[in-house]
């Protein structure tokens, strides 16, 4: 009986040609997929130091000026600080403003210029201004939910003792810009005020000046009810108008020009001008049938001077209005107030490597795709 030994089978082009395409993509895999999961878990393991957060939210309390709609009967009250816009405070705590007292109150320089294998984990005390500055922003993070007109920080350090201290000292620089803020709308205030009461003093004069250069006797002279009526309207329009103006000083230091609060002031004082000039014309076109035509000069330049008086009253109410002491200041309410951190982001950071990866499959497959699509064009 023969028996025949069977030839071991040889592979066929095709099967080396897909055992060559499953090395390549293992290949491919281990070095486009394995090579940055590797990488990002030594990183974050190894190399960068796990950091303690700290998280507090503050928004911005003051009180806000009464509204000023003349058709609704209103009268404005005296003008107060208005809540200050809280982006400003967002911009001055990412600038470079606040990093000299962090550094010198609030240990900035300590809490980062220890060694570690991560460059960018270290914070030379010697380092520029603007370094400084970009370094801490990426440690300090700033959100303004425009909603709910709060700000959120995020301060992130090497300890709990320093996450909480740096916290407390970007609190503290909030606190300190808001009363410069405050200062600055009581200065602008004032000084709006004081320039209306020198303004409208001179038209008073001049116009007083007038009448009294016309006739001796003003009193003899009557007003038409319609006349009278206008000028009561223009001393009420007076009065909000002084009020308002006062009022825009301490917005456009509070606010951003292109803030509603800012434009809403903007168009408040040129609806009350315009309701002005229109009732100042109705007033003067109106000389009373009783007058005889030599007393219409007399009259317009009457009507002038009480314009001119109530005008100036209105600003020295303003004026005292606008006096430090008779303004409210916005201050800081930090209602999540910051505490010290229990636990680091060790852990949680290694859902990094879990993007590093799932990032790493989607280029491969992208770019394997726009290689196969390339060579089979070529082809």
């Amino acid at each position: 009986m023969n028996t025949t030994t069977p030839q071991s089978s040889q592979p066929t082009p095709r099967e080396l040609v897909r055992r060559e395409q499953r090395r390549r993509a293992l290949r491919s895999m281990a070095i486009w997929v394995l090579g940055p999961v590797l990488l990002a878990t030594v990183y974050y393991a190894v190399i960068t130091p796990p950091q303690y957060e700290t998280d507090t939210t503050f928004t911005i309390r003051g009180a806000t000026p009464p509204s000023s709609n003349l058709l609704a009967g209103l009268v404005i009250g005296a003008p107060t600080g208005s809540t200050t816009d809280p982006r400003l405070v967002v911009n001055y705590l990412i600038s470079s403003a606040p990093i000299a007292n962090l550094k010198a109150k609030f240990g900035l320089n300590q809490a980062y210029d220890r060694f570690s294998l991560d460059p960018f984990a270290y914070l030379s005390p010697k380092s520029s201004l603007e370094w400084t500055t970009w370094f801490w922003n990426n440690h300090m993070k700033t959100a303004y939910d425009s909603t709910s007109n709060d700000v959120t920080v995020q301060v992130f350090a090497y300890t709990p003792q320093e996450s909480l201290r740096l916290a407390q000292g970007v609190l503290q620089a909030a606190r300190d810009v808001e009363e410069v803020l405050n200062k600055q709308v009581q200065q602008g205030s004032l000084n709006l005020a004081l320039a209306q009461v020198a303004a409208t003093k001179k038209d008073y004069d001049e116009a007083t000046k007038r009448i009294t250069g016309l006739q001796g006797n003003v009193n003899t002279l009557t007003i038409s009810t319609e006349a009278s009526e206008a000028v009561s309207l223009v001393a009420s329009i007076d009065s909000q108008l002084a009020t308002l103006k006062v009022s825009q000083a301490a917005v456009q230091a509070a606010f951003q020009p292109t803030a509603p609060q800012a434009k809403a002031v903007q168009q408040q004082i040129a609806n009350l001008e315009a309701q002005r000039t229109q009732q100042i014309a109705k007033a003067k076109a109106a000389p009373g049938e009783s007058q005889a035509s030599h007393d219409v000069q007399l009259q317009a330049a009457l009507l002038d001077y009480q314009f001119a008086q109530k005008n100036y009253f209105a600003a020295e109410g303003a004026l005292v209005a606008a006096q430090p002491q008779n303004q409210n200041a916005s201050f800081v309410v930090p209602f999540i107030p910051p505490q010290l951190p229990q636990a680091s982001d060790y852990w949680k950071r290694f859902l990094n490597v879990v993007a590093v990866a799932l990032a790493s499959v989607v280029l491969l497959g992208a770019g394997s795709l726009i290689y196969s699509v390339i060579k089979d064009h070529l082809q």
